[in-house]
């Protein structure tokens, strides 16, 4: 990451800067919520007509497209953002969506998801600041879900309670 870049990177401020959610999934909603209560304009990206009606109906801004197109990514602000998250379940498109954006803004910070180690690792090759793999989530979860009930401790009703955004809330 070049030194303007990491200049960036550190002085978001989420009450004057924008946000890029492509994908609005689960893992889409879930990040575009917290974005927006930390103060930051959300734009999404999404295909499914379905998702877009009920956002628009929402007041969401909303934006029909394929995040590989350079358009796309044009009429979602990409020029002005300072984050993009790619939520897209697809890995290649992740890939391909993160060389496309930091061509148009070298400056974003690009967060990427992938279900692999292997596609994260070209994820970041191509781009993205920060790749949360899935298997790797996953396995720290197991992990810890163990660890817990050989401790005791009954994780399943922690996170349940824990959980705010399981009430749906925007979905």
């Amino acid at each position: 990451m070049s030194n303007t870049s990491r200049q960036h990177h550190d002085r978001i401020n989420p009450s004057h800067h924008r946000a890029i959610v492509a994908g609005y999934g689960v893992v889409g909603r879930m990040v575009a919520l917290e974005l927006e209560r930390s103060g930051l304009t959300v734009t999404i990206i999404e295909l499914n007509l379905n998702t877009i009606e009920k956002q628009l109906g929402l007041d969401k801004k909303v934006v029909y497209g394929d995040v590989l197109d350079p358009n796309t990514l044009r009429k979602a602000g990409i020029d002005k953002a300072d984050v993009l998250v790619l939520a897209v379940p697809g890995e290649e498109d992740a890939v391909n969506a993160c060389r496309v954006a930091r061509e148009l803004n070298p400056d974003i910070f690009i967060a990427a998801r992938t279900n692999f180690v292997s596609k994260g690792m070209l994820c970041t090759q191509a781009g993205a600041d920060c790749v949360i793999v899935e298997e790797i989530v996953t396995a720290q979860a197991m992990q810890q879900a163990i660890t817990q009930k050989l401790n005791g401790k009954n994780t399943q009703d922690d996170a349940l309670a824990d959980d705010e955004v399981s009430s749906g809330q925007g979905i």
